[in-house]
C-alpha cells in the first residue's frame, strides 16, 4: 500500500512552515472559513431536497467531502425523508438503499441489522463505534437522528476494527443557530401511541451559546402478541460558539426501551414448511407475558470540539463515554424441534444481564490547503476505544414446560431451570493512527489514507482459568482515483482493506485469528449541473479471508474465506412536483472453498419510490421493494423472493404537517431467514401504518 502515502505529507508542512502557504491561504480563504459546509446546490427547498444526496457532505470518510467527488460507494439516507417514507427505525430507513439489504433477520425488537454487499457492517454513531458485543446495547432511536451515512466495503484505513461491509454511521441531532421547535404526535398499528419535541436554537441573542433538546415518550405494540416496544428518550446538547473558530458541542444522551423479544425462533415445520395443523401465525408469542421482557438503558456523554488553528488547519475532537445495561427474560421453541400432531414443542428458556462500558475517543487535525496546482484535504488522527462487556445471570436450557404454537396457554415459568452462572467477560482496548489526503488537482480527484492498529481483546475468564489475551497489529490502506468529465459524469476506481481482530476459540482450542479481507472497485457517477439528478454505478468484489463461522465441534467455531463479487445501480430524479427513486443490486456472496452461497444474504434486490406534490398541501408518495430468495446455513433451505408495497399521504397548512404512511401494504406473512434444514426461522416485517403530525412554531 505504499501507492496510498501519496501526498499525505503536505499538512506536516503546513504545520511546520506556514508562511509556505500564504498564497494559497489568500486564494481559498473564503472556502476554508466555511469548511464544515460543503454542500454544493444553491437551489434548496425543504420539501423538495431530500433525494439527491450526491451532493452533501459525509462526515463518514472523516472529511467533509461531497459524497460526488469520492471514489468510493457511499449512500446518505437523510432521516426527514426517510420517515416521509414510512420508517420507524434504522433498519427501515435503510431499505431504499443500493447495495444494503436491511432486515437480514427479519423483524426484531433487539436491534438494526443489515447486510452490505453481503457482508456484515459496523455500527457507529458521530464517528465513533457504538455496537459492542451482543445485545447488550440500546437501540438507536431514529428520532434523534439526523442523517445516516453507509460507507461500503472495507473501511479500516479510517475507522480500525471494521467488517468488511462497511460503515453504517448515524449523525446525531446538534443546535442550530436558527431557532426551530417541533413537537411529533404519532399514532399506528399495535397500539403505537408516541410524542417527540425537537427544540434547538440560540441561548444567549448573541449566539455564542446554541441548544438542542431531543426527548420522547412512546408505548406501543408490536406485530408479535405481548411484544412491547417502550421508550423514553431526553437527549440534550449545548453548543459554545465563542467565535467563529471554536465550537464545542456537548451531549447527554439517557434512554430507556422496555420491550420483549420478538424473535420467537419459531420451527421450520409451521413456517417456512407446512405444519401439522396448518401455518404458525407470525403473531405467535411462545414466551410468557409479564415475565419475557428484553429492557435496555443507556446513559451517555459526548463532547465534540471544533477548534480552528488557522485559515487552513483546525482540531477535531469527538469523544464519548457510554454505560448501557440490558436485562433478558425469554422463551423460544427449542432449536431442531418438530411440533407433534396436536401442535405442542418444547421450549428453551434463556435469561442473562449484560451491560458495556465504553470510552472511545478520535481526536485529529485537519488542514485544507492548496500545494501548488493541488488542493488538499488532509486528516492526521489518533483513535482510542476501550470497551468492556460483560454478562451474568445467565442460564440457557430446556423448560420443563412446553407449549402448543397453534394455540399457546400460558403461566408456566421453569423457575428450578434458572440457575444463573457468571460468564467470560469481553474486553477490547484499541489505538490507531491514521492519515489522509483528498487531493484534487483540477478535475482529477486522488483519494488515499493508511492506518496503523494496535488491539488487544480480553477473554476476562470466570474464576481460576487464566485470561485469554488475542494481541493483533495491522497497516491497512485504501487508495482511490477519480475523473471529474464537466458533463458530471465522474468514473472512478478504489481499493480498500479491513482488518478485524477476532476473539475466542476454534474446534481444536486454537486462538482465533483475525478477520481480514480487501475489496476491488470500480464505478461511475453523474450529478446534473441544476443538482436534480443523480446516478451511481458501482462493480465491486470483496475477499475476506478468516470469516467466523459455526464449527463441527460442538461450542467451537471455525474459519472460512468468502467472496462477495457483483454490482448495483441508484438513480435519484427531481422534475417539477415529482421525486424519483430507484436502486438495484446484483451479487454473488459465497464460501470461496464450498462455494456454497452465504446464509441470511439476499443476492438481488432493488426498490424504487415515486413522491408527487399535488398543491400547495397535498402530497402522495408509493414505493416497492423487492428481495430476491435467500438460504440458510449450509445452502439449505432455500427461502422465496418477495416483493412488498409501502405508500404515503401527507397534508401540510401553516405550522402543521400531516402524513399518513403504510408499510406493506398487502400485509405479506413472509418468512425472512432460516438457520438450516430442519431448524428455526423469522417472519419479516407486517404491514405497519402510522399517522404523524407535526406541529413547528
Amino acid at each position: 500500500m505504499s501507492a496510498s502515502r501519496i501526498h499525505v505529507i503536505p499538512l506536516a508542512l503546513a504545520l511546520a512552515f506556514p508562511s509556505i502557504y500564504t498564497g494559497a491561504e489568500e486564494a481559498s480563504k473564503g472556502e476554508a472559513d466555511t469548511l464544515p459546509e460543503v454542500a454544493v446546490s444553491a437551489k434548496k427547498n425543504n420539501k423538495k431536497d431530500k433525494f439527491i444526496t450526491q451532493d452533501r457532505a459525509t462526515s463518514v470518510g472523516k472529511s467533509p467531502v461531497a459524497v460526488q467527488d469520492m471514489p468510493q460507494s457511499v449512500t446518505v439516507v437523510d432521516v426527514e425523508q426517510a420517515r416521509e417514507m414510512g420508517a420507524l427505525n434504522i433498519q427501515d430507513a435503510l431499505t431504499y438503499s443500493a447495495g444494503v439489504y436491511a432486515g437480514n433477520f427479519g423483524f426484531d425488537t433487539r436491534g438494526d441489522s443489515a447486510s452490505v454487499r453481503g457482508l456484515n457492517p459496523s455500527m457507529f454513531q458521530d464517528g465513533l463505534r457504538n455496537l459492542y458485543g451482543s445485545y447488550n446495547n440500546t437501540r438507536t432511536d431514529i428520532y434523534m437522528l439526523e442523517r445516516i451515512e453507509v460507507l461500503k466495503g472495507p473501511s479500516s484505513s479510517v475507522f480500525g476494527q471494521s467488517d468488511l461491509g462497511g460503515i453504517v454511521n448515524s449523525v446525531s441531532k446538534r443546535p442550530k443557530k436558527v431557532a426551530a421547535r417541533e413537537v411529533n404526535l404519532q399514532y399506528g398499528m399495535y397500539d403505537r401511541k408516541q410524542i417527540g419535541i425537537d427544540f434547538t436554537g440560540p441561548l444567549t441573542e448573541d449566539g455564542e451559546w446554541l441548544y438542542r433538546l431531543v426527548a420522547l415518550k412512546r408505548d406501543s405494540g408490536t406485530q408479535v402478541d405481548h411484544v412491547s416496544d417502550d421508550a423514553v428518550v431526553f437527549m440534550p446538547s449545548v453548543t459554545w460558539q465563542p467565535s467563529d473558530k471554536t465550537s464545542i458541542t456537548m451531549q447527554y444522551v439517557h434512554q430507556e426501551i422496555d420491550s420483549t423479544v420478538s424473535a420467537q425462533f419459531l420451527p421450520s415445520r409451521g413456517t417456512i414448511l407446512p405444519g401439522p395443523l396448518g401455518q404458525i401465525s407470525s403473531k405467535t408469542f411462545v414466551g410468557e407475558p409479564g415475565w419475557d421482557r428484553y429492557d435496555t438503558k443507556k446513559d451517555e456523554f459526548s463532547l465534540f470540539v471544533d477548534q480552528a488553528i488557522t485559515n487552513q488547519i483546525k482540531f477535531i475532537a469527538n469523544l464519548r463515554k457510554v454505560n448501557s445495561d440490558t436485562i433478558t427474560r425469554e422463551h423460544w421453541t427449542r432449536v431442531g424441534a418438530t411440533p407433534d400432531s396436536a401442535g405442542n414443542i418444547q421450549r428453551t428458556i434463556h435469561a442473562a444481564d449484560r451491560s458495556t462500558n465504553v470510552f472511545a475517543s478520535d481526536t485529529r487535525l485537519q488542514g485544507d490547503f492548496f500545494l501548488g496546482q493541488t488542493k488538499h484535504l488532509v486528516s492526521l488522527g489518533m483513535d482510542y476505544q476501550d470497551a468492556l462487556w460483560t454478562e451474568s445471570n445467565y442460564t440457557s436450557t430446556t423448560s420443563a414446560f412446553g407449549i402448543n404454537v397453534y394455540n399457546p396457554v400460558y403461566g408456566n415459568v421453569d423457575y428450578g431451570a434458572l440457575v444463573g452462572a457468571e460468564r467470560d467477560n469481553n474486553k477490547i482496548v484499541q489505538t490507531g493512527f491514521y492519515l489522509t489526503d483528498h487531493m484534487e488537482w483540477g478535475p482529477w480527484v486522488v483519494s488515499g489514507a493508511i492506518r496503523r492498529d494496535h488491539a488487544t481483546n480480553t477473554l476476562l475468564k470466570v474464576g481460576a482459568t487464566p485470561d485469554v489475551d488475542a494481541r493483533n497489529s495491522a497497516t491497512t490502506g485504501r487508495l482511490g482515483l477519480m475523473y471529474r468529465f464537466d458533463n458530471g459524469i465522474s468514473p472512478y476506481v478504489n481499493y480498500s482493506e479491513a482488518f478485524v481482530p477476532n476473539l475466542g476459540t476454534d474446534g481444536s482450542g486454537g486462538v482465533l485469528k483475525p478477520t481480514e479481507g480487501e475489496q476491488r472497485e470500480a464505478g461511475v457517477k453523474f450529478l446534473s449541473p441544476d443538482s436534480n439528478t443523480s446516478m451511481a454505478f458501482a462493480w465491486f468484489e470483496i475477499e475476506q479471508q478468516n470469516r467466523v463461522i459455526q464449527g463441527n465441534t460442538p461450542g467451537g467455531l471455525q474459519q472460512a474465506g468468502a467472496l462477495s463479487r457483483g454490482w448495483e445501480l441508484e438513480a435519484k430524479h427531481r422534475i417539477g412536483d415529482w421525486e424519483l427513486l430507484g436502486n438495484y443490486t446484483h451479487m454473488n456472496a459465497f464460501n470461496d472453498t464450498t462455494k456454497i452461497r452465504l446464509s441470511a444474504v439476499a443476492e438481488k434486490f432493488g426498490s424504487a419510490w415515486a413522491q408527487y406534490r399535488i398543491n400547495e398541501h397535498w402530497r402522495v408518495g408509493a414505493g416497492t421493494r423487492y428481495i430476491g430468495d435467500i438460504v440458510g446455513g449450509g445452502g439449505a433451505p432455500s427461502i422465496d423472493a418477495v416483493t412488498l408495497f409501502d405508500a404515503m399521504v401527507g397534508y401540510s397548512h401553516g405550522p402543521w404537517d400531516v402524513r399518513a404512511t403504510i408499510r406493506n401494504i398487502a400485509d405479506k406473512e413472509f418468512v425472512s431467514w432460516c438457520r438450516g434444514v430442519g431448524q428455526d426461522c423469522g417472519y419479516g416485517e407486517r404491514q405497519n401504518a402510522v399517522l404523524s403530525a407535526n406541529y413547528k412554531f
